[in-house]
C-alpha cells in the first residue's frame, strides 16, 4: 500500500493544504517534504497516520480546529487499485469512501500488515530520537547479534534497556543467597511477627471481674450525662425569658406609634424616588418655558434685520469656474519673465556647442541638432572602432606570449624524455598476482588466524591455574550433561539443608518455650501433673493389694496415706483444671517439637550423605584432569562449560587455518617473485608489496611526466596557430570599423563636422541635443502663458459688467473685488436659514416643555387617590411628604411583625398571647436570681460527669490490658498479610524471570532464522552509508551470544560498541532498512517515514544516506521530511534518479 495524496482538510494549522505523491512508476518512489522550523512536517506524517488508524481521544493537534471539525483524506493505492479515504473523529462511521459512505476499519486494517500505530510508529517511523536511542542500544547490548536483529526488526531501539530492567527487577524481588531483595525482608518481617505472637499469648481469665466494673460504669456516666442535659435545657429556658422582656416592651411601642395611622395603605403603589423625579422634571419645564420664550423674540428680532441679495449668492459658483485661469494668471505673472530669459540662454548654449564641435561660423545650430537615434547609431560605431583597437592590441600580446609558452614547453619536454629511468616493470607483477585484492585478503587471514589463535588460548588459560597450564584441551573425565545434573542436584540438596537448619532451630526453639512454660507452671507446685497422679494411683493400687494380702494396721496406715495422697493431687487437679488444661497442651505440644526436631536431624543427615557424595564424584573428576581446584559443584560446572569453549575455539583456530591456507600460500608466491627485484634482506609480505608499490609508482609517475609535458606542447602549439588566426580577423574587423565611422559623421553632419572630432567624446553633440529641448520647451510654455493671461482678463470684465460692478486696475484685482461681494451676499443668507431653523427648534422645545408640565401636574392627582381623604397631597411638595411618612408606617408594621415571630419563636409558642401568658409575673431581678442557681446546679453536674467517665475510662483500660486481643489479632492478622504478600513477591519474580529466558530465547531463534538474510543487507547498506570505510560484517562466539564484528577497508575488525556515535547510527540505520527490506519481502510494503535524522550527519554520511532512502524507495515509499535546504540539495545532486520534493 502507498499514498497517491494526502489532504489535511482540517488538521493542525493546515485547512485544505493537499500533498500530491503521484502514481507509482518505474522510478524509485523517493520524496522529500521540505519546509521551514514550525511549517508542519511532523504534522504531515501524523496527519498520514490518522489517517491509517484514527483520531486518538486527545487530540494534540486540535489547536485550531476543533477536534469534532477534524478531517485527514486521501487517496492509497492498493494492489494496483487507487482508493479515496476520508478518516473524520468519530466513534462509528470514521471512515468514509469518496462518495461519503461509511467503511469498515477492516477496509483499512487487512491492508496494514497487522501491524497497529504504535507497532507502525516503531517498525516505519525513524526520527532523531528514534536514531539517538538505537545507537544507545548498539552500545548497551555490547554487540549482541541477536539482539541488534531483533531490536532493528521489531523498532524497539532501546531493548537493551528494557531486558535489563526486567533482570533487575526480578532480581529486586528475590536472588539466591541475597539479603536485601524483598523476599529476604518479608521472610525476616513474617519470622519476628511470628515470634512475638508466641510471646504474647496469655490466659483471659482476669477479665471477668473487670467487665461488670466497666457495665457499672457506663450506667453511672448515662445517667450523670442526662443529669446535665436536664440543667442545660433549664438554663436556656431562662436566658430566652431574659431575651424576651425588652423584645416585648419594643414590640407594645411600636404598636402605640402606629395607631394614628390604622387607615394608611399596607404598600405604597409606586417609588419615593419617582417623586424626586418628577419634582425635578417639573422645576426644568417652568425654567425651560422662561428660557425659550425669551430666546425666541430675540432670534425674531435678529433675523429682521439681515439685508439678503440672491443675485450675488450665485455669482460664487462662475467665480469657482474661472478659479483655475486666476491661479494660473498669479503665476503666469511670476513665471513669464523667467521663462523669456530661459528661451535666450537655450540658443546662446546652442551657438557654444556648435563652436565646440568645431562648426563653421554662421551655421545654424538647429541644423546639427541630432536625433536620438543618430546618437544612438554614433555611439554604436564609435564604440566598435575603440574596441576594434583595442582587441588588436590585445592579440599581439597574446600571440607574444603563447610563443614564449611553446618555446618553454618544447624544452622541458625534451629535458623529461632524456631523464626518464630503464629498469625492470614492478607493476605487471603486482597487477598479475591482483595484489590490490590479495593485500586484504592476506591482512583478514592473519587478522582471522590470529584472533581465533588468540581466542583458543585464552580459553586454555581460563582452563588452568597458576600451578596447571594446558597446551591442549584434556580429555574430560564426564560430560557436561553429567556436572550439570550434579551442580543441580548438589544446589537442591543445599537448599533442603538450610530449609532443614531453619525448621530445626525452630523447632529446638519451640522445645525450648515449651519447657519453660511447663516449668513456669509448676514451679509453685500446686499442679499435679497427670504423670505424678498416675505414680500416686499405681502406689495406692499396689498398697491395696498388700492390704488385702496382710490385712493388719501397718498395711492399712499405709494404704490411707497412699489414699490420702492420691485424693490430695485429684483435689489440686480439679481445683487448677485450667491451669492442668495448659500443662497438658504445653506437655503435647513439646513432644510434637521433639518429634518434628527427630524428623529434621534424620533429614539433614540423609542430605549431608548425599551432598557428600556427590563432591566426592566431583573431587575425582577434578583431579583426573590434574587437580584443578574446583571446590564446588558450581565451580566445577563453570570449569566443564571453559572447557566446552575451549575446544571450540581449538576447532575454530584449526579452521581458520585451513579455510586461508589457499590466501597465505597465494601471497607466499607474490613474495617468492618480488624478492629478487628489491634490495631487501628477509622481507615479509606486506613489506615486498609496499616497496613494490612504491617502485611502480615512481615508474608511473615518471611515463605521466613525459606524457604530461608531450600534450602541454601540443596544447601550446595549438594554441598558438589560433590566436594567429584570430590576430588576422581582429586587424580585418578594425578596418570595417574604422570606415563605418567615417560614414556615418558624414551622414549625419556633412562637412560641418570632423569625424575625428566626434571620436574623442559625443558630449558636446548630447549637450546640443538637450539645450534644443529646452530652448523649445521653453518657447512653449510662453506662448501658453500668453493666451491665458488674455482669456482671463476678458471674462472677468465681462462678470463685472454684468453685476454692476467697476473693474480694477488688473484683471487679478477685479476678480476680488467680484468674490468679496460673493461671499458677503452667502454669508447673509445662511444667517438667515441658521436663525429660521433655531427659532423652529425652540418653539418645539417650549411646546415639549408645556406639555410635560401637563403631564406632572396629572400625575400628582392619579397618586394622590392612594391615600386617605384627609391627607395633604393637593400640591406636589405635599405628595412627597405625606408618601414619606406612609413610607414610615409600613417599616414599623414589618418591625412589628418580625419582632412578633421572634418572640413567638424564642418562647416556643403559639402566638404573642402565649408569649405574654410565659412571661406574666417575670421580672429582671427574679430572671436573673435563676440563672444563678442554675449556672451553679450545672458545674456540679459537669464534675460528677467528668468523675463518671474518667470511671469508665480506667475500667476499660484495665479490661483491654488483660485481655490484649486486638495486639494479637493486629499481630495475627499481620502475620497473614506477610503470607500473601511473600506469595505475590514469588509470583511476580517467577513471571519476570522466565518472561526474561523466553525472550533471550526468542531474540536468540529469531537471530538463528534470519542472520543471514538480514546480514547481508545490513553489510550492504552499512557499506554504501560508510562509504567503503566497512567492507563487510561478520559475528564471532561469545559464549552463548554471538557479537557483530565490523570489517574495515584495511581489514581490521572492530566491534559495534567501540564505534563512534555517528558510526552507530549509520549501523542502526542499515539495520532498520534491512528490516524494512524483509518486511517487503514478507508481503508487508507501507510507507516508510524518516523525521530530520540526518541533522548529525556530515555532507559524506548525508549523501550516503541520501542514496540509502533512494534504495528503500524501490522496494516501497520513503518519505523523508526535513527544515535543511542542503539535504534536498545533497540528494538531488547524489540519488540516481532525483527525488521528488514537494515545498511546505
Amino acid at each position: 500500500m502507498r499514498l497517491r495524496s494526502l489532504s489535511l482538510d482540517r488538521f493542525g494549522h493546515f485547512t485544505g493544504h493537499t500533498l500530491e505523491f503521484g502514481a507509482a512508476g518505474d522510478r524509485p518512489d523517493f520524496h522529500i517534504i521540505y519546509g521551514p522550523n514550525e511549517a508542519g512536517k511532523t504534522t504531515t506524517m501524523e496527519a498520514a497516520l490518522r489517517l491509517f488508524y484514527g483520531f486518538p481521544h486527545r487530540e494534540p493537534y486540535a489547536f485550531k480546529h476543533q477536534r469534532a471539525n477534524l478531517s485527514v483524506s486521501g487517496v492509497v493505492e492498493i494492489a494496483g487499485e487507487t482508493r479515496s479515504l476520508t478518516r473524520l473523529p468519530k466513534r462509528s462511521g470514521a471512515l468514509v469512501d469518496a462518495s461519503g459512505a461509511a467503511l469498515p476499519e477492516t477496509a483499512l486494517a487487512t491492508h496494514l500488515g497487522g501491524l497497529g500505530e504504535d507497532d507502525y510508529r516503531q517498525l516505519l517511523c525513524l526520527d532523531d530520537e528514534t536514531i539517538e536511542r538505537g545507537g544507545e542500544e548498539i552500545a548497551q547490548a555490547r554487540g549482541d547479534i541477536g539482539r541488534l536483529l531483533f531490536s532493528a526488526a521489531a523498532g524497539v531501539a532501546d531493548l537493551s534497556t528494557v531486558l535489563d530492567g526486567v533482570r533487575a527487577e526480578a532480581d529486586a524481588l528475590w536472588r539466591k543467597r541475597a539479603s536485601k531483595t524483598q523476599v529476604a525482608t518479608l521472610k525476616r518481617e513474617l519470622a519476628e511477627v511470628e515470634k512475638d505472637i508466641r510471646e504474647r499469648d496469655v490466659t483471659a481469665s482476669a477479665w471477668r471481674g473487670l467487665k461488670k466494673a466497666l457495665a457499672d460504669a457506663h450506667d453511672a456516666e448515662a445517667r450523670a450525662r442526662a443529669a446535665r442535659d436536664a440543667l442545660h435545657e433549664q438554663a436556656a429556658d431562662i436566658a430566652a425569658r431574659q431575651r424576651a422582656l425588652p423584645m416585648l416592651a419594643d414590640l407594645d411601642a411600636l404598636a402605640e406609634r402606629l395607631a394614628p395611622f390604622a387607615d394608611y395603605p399596607e404598600r405604597l403603589g409606586f417609588d419615593l424616588e419617582d417623586l424626586v423625579t418628577l419634582k425635578s422634571d417639573q422645576t426644568g419645564a417652568e425654567s425651560d418655558i422662561e428660557r425659550l420664550t425669551t430666546e425666541i423674540a430675540a432670534l425674531t428680532l435678529q433675523r429682521k434685520g439681515l439685508a439678503l441679495s440672491p443675485k450675488l449668492v450665485t455669482l460664487a459658483e462662475e467665480l469657482d469656474a474661472l478659479e483655475d485661469l486666476r491661479a494660473r494668471d498669479l503665476s503666469n505673472a511670476l513665471d513669464l519673465p523667467k521663462r523669456r530669459t530661459q528661451v535666450v540662454a537655450a540658443q546662446d548654449a546652442m551657438a557654444r556647442a556648435a563652436r565646440e564641435l568645431g562648426a563653421p561660423d554662421g551655421c545654424d545650430p538647429q541644423s546639427l541638432v541630432p536625433t536620438q537615434a543618430q546618437i544612438a547609431d554614433l555611439d554604436t560605431a564609435r564604440d566598435r572602432l575603440r574596441s576594434a583597437r583595442a582587441t588588436v592590441r590585445t592579440e599581439a600580446q597574446e600571440v607574444a606570449d603563447l610563443t614564449a609558452h611553446r618555446d618553454l614547453a618544447r624544452q622541458n619536454h625534451e629535458t623529461l624524455i632524456a631523464q626518464r629511468p630503464a629498469g625492470a616493470a614492478i607493476g605487471p607483477i603486482l597487477a598479475r598476482h591482483q595484489a590490490d585484492s590479495l593485500m586484504p585478503a592476506h591482512a583478514t587471514a592473519q587478522q582471522s588466524i590470529a584472533t581465533a589463535e588468540r581466542a583458543a588460548r585464552a580459553a586454555l588459560d581460563a582452563l588452568g591455574t597458576a600451578a596447571q597450564r594446558f597446551d591442549r584441551p584434556p580429555e574430560p573425565p564426564m560430560s557436561i550433561v553429567r556436572a550439570r545434573e550434579l551442580a543441580t542436584a548438589h544446589d537442591a540438596l543445599s537448599r533442603k539443608i538450610d530449609t532443614d537448619q531453619t525448621a530445626l532451630a525452630q523447632h529446638q526453639e519451640d522445645i525450648s518455650a515449651r519447657d519453660a512454660q511447663i516449668a513456669e507452671l509448676c514451679r509453685e507446685g500446686q499442679i499435679v501433673p497427670d504423670a505424678d497422679a498416675a505414680a500416686l494411683r499405681a502406689e495406692r493400687d499396689r498398697l491395696w493389694q498388700a492390704h488385702l494380702t496382710t490385712l493388719d494396721t501397718a498395711s492399712a496406715q499405709d494404704f490411707a496415706d497412699a489414699m490420702q495422697a492420691f485424693d490430695v493431687a485429684q483435689d489440686m487437679q480439679i481445683t487448677h483444671a485450667s491451669e492442668l488444661g495448659q500443662l497438658r497442651q504445653s506437655l503435647q505440644a513439646r513432644a510434637e517439637a521433639q518429634a518434628r526436631a527427630d524428623t529434621a536431624k534424620s533429614r539433614l543427615v540423609e542430605h549431608r550423605a548425599g551432598l557428600a557424595e556427590i563432591e566426592g564424584e566431583i573431587g575425582a573428576a577434578s583431579r583426573a584432569v590434574g587437580g584443578i581446584g574446583a571446590a564446588s559443584p558450581a565451580e566445577w560446572l563453570d570449569w566443564m562449560q571453559r572447557h566446552d569453549a575451549a575446544t571450540a575455539a581449538a576447532r575454530a583456530a584449526a579452521q581458520a587455518r585451513d579455510e586461508h591456507a589457499a590466501t597465505l600460500a597465494r601471497a607466499q608466491a607474490l613474495l617468492d617473485e618480488l624478492t629478487p627485484h628489491l634490495d631487501l634482506a628477509a622481507p615479509d609480505v606486506t613489506g615486498a608489496v609496499a616497496a613494490a608499490r612504491r617502485m611502480a609508482e615512481v615508474e608511473r609517475d615518471a611515463l605521466s611526466a613525459a606524457d604530461t609535458a608531450r600534450k602541454t606542447l601540443d596544447g601550446a602549439e595549438a594554441a598558438l596557430v589560433a590566436r594567429l588566426e584570430k590576430q588576422a580577423l581582429c586587424l580585418q574587423d578594425a578596418a570595417e570599423a574604422e570606415s563605418a565611422w567615417h560614414t556615418l559623421v558624414t551622414e549625419c553632419f556633412g562637412e560641418s563636422i570632423a569625424p575625428d572630432t566626434l571620436l574623442a567624446a559625443l558630449d558636446p553633440l548630447r549637450s546640443l541635443a538637450t539645450h534644443e529641448k529646452d530652448r523649445a520647451e521653453a518657447a512653449q510654455r510662453v506662448a501658453n502663458m500668453e493666451r491665458d493671461l488674455a482669456v482671463f482678463g476678458e471674462r472677468v470684465a465681462a462678470l463685472a459688467k454684468a453685476h454692476d460692478i467697476t473693474c480694477a486696475e488688473t484683471p487679478a484685482d477685479s476678480f476680488a473685488l467680484l468674490r468679496t461681494a460673493s461671499e458677503d451676499a452667502r454669508k447673509a443668507a445662511e444667517q438667515a436659514q441658521d436663525l429660521d431653523g433655531r427659532i423652529a427648534e425652540a418653539q418645539i422645545l417650549l411646546a415639549r416643555a408645556r406639555q410635560r408640565q401637563t403631564e406632572i401636574d396629572a400625575t400628582v392627582s392619579r397618586l394622590a387617590k392612594e391615600f386617605p381623604a384627609g391627607a395633604q397631597v393637593d400640591t406636589l411638595d405635599a405628595l412627597r411628604a405625606t408618601a414619606g411618612q406612609a413610607a414610615q408606617v409600613i417599616a414599623d408594621r414589618a418591625d412589628h411583625a418580625v419582632l412578633s415571630r421572634r418572640l413567638v419563636s424564642e418562647l416556643d409558642v403559639a402566638d404573642i398571647d402565649g408569649v405574654r401568658a410565659r412571661l406574666t409575673g417575670a421580672s429582671h431581678v427574679a430572671l436573673n436570681a435563676q440563672a444563678d442557681g442554675c449556672k451553679a446546679d450545672l458545674a456540679r453536674a459537669e464534675t460528677a460527669l467528668t468523675t463518671a467517665t474518667e470511671a469508665r475510662t480506667t475500667a476499660s483500660q484495665a479490661l483491654a490490658q488483660v485481655t490484649a486481643g486486638g495486639d494479637i489479632a493486629a499481630l495475627t492478622e499481620r502475620r497473614a498479610t506477610l503470607e500473601l504478600e511473600l506469595q505475590e513477591a514469588a509470583l511476580a519474580h517467577l513471571e519476570l524471570s522466565l518472561g526474561h529466558r523466553l525472550a533471550e530465547a526468542a531474540i536468540r531463534r529469531y537471530r538463528d532464522t534470519h542472520r543471514s538474510g538480514m546480514m547481508e543487507a545490513t553489510q550492504r547498506c552499512f557499506a554504501a552509508l560508510t562509504q567503503g570505510a566497512y567492507t563487510r560484517l561478520t559475528t564471532q562466539p561469545d559464549g552463548a551470544d554471538e557479537i557483530l564484528l565490523a570489517i574495515d577497508a584495511d581489514g581490521v575488525a572492530k566491534r559495534a560498541a567501540d564505534m563512534s556515535k555517528g558510526t552507530r547510527f549509520q549501523l542502526y540505520l542499515a539495520l532498520r532498512a534491512a528490516a524494512h527490506e524483509q518486511l517487503v519481502a514478507q508481503g508487508t510494503c507501507l510507507p516508510f517515514f524518516c523525521d530530520d535524522i540526518f541533522e548529525t550527519f556530515d555532507e559524506n554520511r548525508t549523501s550516503a544516506a541520501c542514496r540509502v532512502m533512494e534504495q528503500i524507495g524501490r522496494s516501497g515509499q520513503a518519505i523523508y521530511l526535513t527544515h535543511h535546504r542542503h539535504v534536498v540539495d545533497i540528494a538531488r545532486q547524489v540519488c540516481e534518479t532525483p527525488p521528488i520534493v514537494h515545498e511546505l
